[in-house]
C-alpha cells in the first residue's frame, strides 16, 4: 500500500455515492428467485466443474482458492433487477479478487482475458455447467406491487440524499 491511498479517506463521505450500488442490489435481491439448497444436486454441479465436492472448492476462473460465489450473470443491470437470481446456474465459485474485477463483465470475456494456458479447458467445463444447471429467469411483469417496490427504493435514496445534506450542515458548523 502507498502512502497517497490515504487520500480516499480524507473527504467527506457521501451516503447515496456511497451506497447507491448496495441499494441497487438489495432491491433487486430481494425479488430475484433463488434456488432451494439440494445437497446432492449442488454436489454434482461442483463435479460438473471438474472438481471435487469434499475437497476446498478452486475459483472456476482462475483457480485460485474460492473465497466466495460468483453471480455469473448480474442480477442488477442499469440499476434495476436484471432477471437473473441467485440460482444454482447462475453461481459459480470464485475467488475475491476475480469477483471484483469480473464484476457484470461477461464470463467468457473475463475468463479470456485471464490469458490461462487452459481457457479452453474452463471454459468448455462453465458451458457444461451452464447448459445443465441454467435458468433464465423473466423480469417482473409490471404490476402495482414492483412499480411500488421500485418507488420505495427512490425514496430511500431520496432520504440518502437528503441525509447527505444534513451530514454535510453538522460538518460545516
Amino acid at each position: 500500500m502507498r502512502y497517497s491511498s490515504i487520500k480516499s479517506h480524507l473527504k467527506p463521505y457521501v451516503i447515496v455515492a456511497r451506497r447507491r450500488t448496495t441499494i441497487n442490489h438489495a432491491f433487486a435481491s430481494a425479488i430475484a428467485p433463488s434456488d432451494a439448497y439440494s445437497d446432492s444436486l449442488v454436489r454434482a454441479a461442483v463435479l460438473v466443474l471438474g472438481q471435487d465436492p469434499d475437497k476446498d472448492l478452486a475459483c472456476a476462473y482462475c483457480g485460485d482458492p474460492a473465497q466466495t460465489w460468483d453471480h455469473i450473470f448480474a442480477t442488477v443491470k442499469d440499476s434495476r433487477f436484471s432477471g437473473h437470481g441467485h440460482r444454482l446456474g447462475n453461481l459459480l465459485p470464485c475467488c475475491k479478487p476475480c469477483n471484483s474485477k469480473k464484476g457484470n463483465k461477461n464470463w467468457r470475456d473475463y475468463l479470456a482475458g485471464l490469458n490461462l494456458p487452459d481457457y479452453d479447458k474452463q471454459a468448455a467445463r462453465i458451458d457444461a455447467y451452464l447448459t445443465r444447471y441454467s435458468t433464465q429467469d423473466l423480469l417482473p411483469q409490471e404490476s402495482p406491487e414492483y412499480e411500488r417496490l421500485l418507488q420505495i427504493k427512490e425514496q430511500v435514496m431520496t432520504l440518502l440524499a437528503e441525509a447527505d445534506q444534513i451530514a454535510r450542515v453538522i460538518r460545516d458548523k
